[in-house]
């Protein structure tokens, strides 16, 4: 309540209150920018206020995790993912204008490329919302074929894999693309896959944020349990979690505390910890 922007509030409220998923709904569409995509730094760390794919990446998957479904809304992001899309349907982390303002330093040197990350995850988020788009069709089948023969060595990118997998319609594809995940996961850059949590990376809570998540066979029940008290071990002492990176601004560094403790006080609820 001290540091977290509307956004995380209303999904506390969902979550914990019984607020209507439809208000944090409400919240994630007031980021619309005319042309369809979603900007104002509603991913913290990049700043600026056009519209970016990251942002609706960002936005969507706030969306599902409130369980609010607008598949008007959802459809309406479509066509400016299509205008930014590469010949195959794959889209950047965002356009060369996201530069003009503040960014993270780890995005400074970044390029842009279309490609799996966030090209999947969209995806995948999309289907939950029960969309279909000429440019869905083309982006997931061809982030399905990517997948499948030649699998990613990177965390972040087989968490956008995950997220496909959880919602692609065509449920035989979803289980070979859990499968290499399966396979690839153990040895990933930026996965951490044992507590503690010593530096920055992505955990079987990441993963498998809830015990119902179809990533949550992976793992074993000595990792989730080692993971969920690491975690309660990390809250500080004014109750929120850190952040393991440098956000760019004090604004950007309170709204990711916000989020961050949103995903900690989630999972810990899902898997009956409080």
């Amino acid at each position: 309540m001290s540091n977290a922007r509307l956004l995380e509030r209303r999904l506390y409220e969902v979550r914990f209150e019984g607020l209507s998923p439809e208000y944090a709904g409400r919240v994630v569409k007031a980021y619309q920018n005319p042309d369809g995509g979603l900007g104002h730094a509603l991913e913290p760390d990049e700043r600026c206020p056009w519209s970016q794919t990251l942002f609706v990446s960002f936005g969507l998957g706030a969306m599902e995790e409130a369980g609010c479904r607008d598949t008007e809304f959802a459809l309406s992001l479509c066509d400016y993912l299509q205008s930014v899309a590469d010949e195959n349907g794959l889209v950047p982390f965002f356009s060369d204008n996201v530069f003009d303002y503040p960014v993270a330093e780890h995005w400074v040197d970044s390029t842009i490329a279309a490609g799996l990350n966030p090209t999947a995850e969209i995806c995948g988020m999309l289907y939950y919302q029960g969309v279909e788009h000429v440019w869905l069709s083309k982006a997931a089948e061809t982030c399905c074929d990517m997948f499948i023969n030649d699998p990613p060595n990177e965390a972040h990118t087989l968490s956008c894999a995950a997220r496909l997998a959880q919602y692609l319609p065509d449920r035989k594809k979803a289980e070979q693309i859990l499968d290499v995940i399966g396979e690839v996961l153990p040895s990933a850059r930026f996965f951490i896959p044992d507590a503690p949590v010593n530096a920055y990376g992505l955990t079987p809570l990441h993963f498998a944020p809830r015990p119902e998540s179809i990533c949550r066979p992976l793992f074993t029940q000595h990792q989730i349990e080692g993971h969920l008290e690491d975690l309660l071990r990390q809250q500080q002492p004014d109750g929120g979690w850190p952040v393991s990176w440098d956000a760019p601004g004090a604004a950007s560094m309170l709204e990711w505390r916000g989020r961050i403790t949103l995903d900690a006080i989630c999972r810990l609820r899902a898997y009956n910890v409080i």
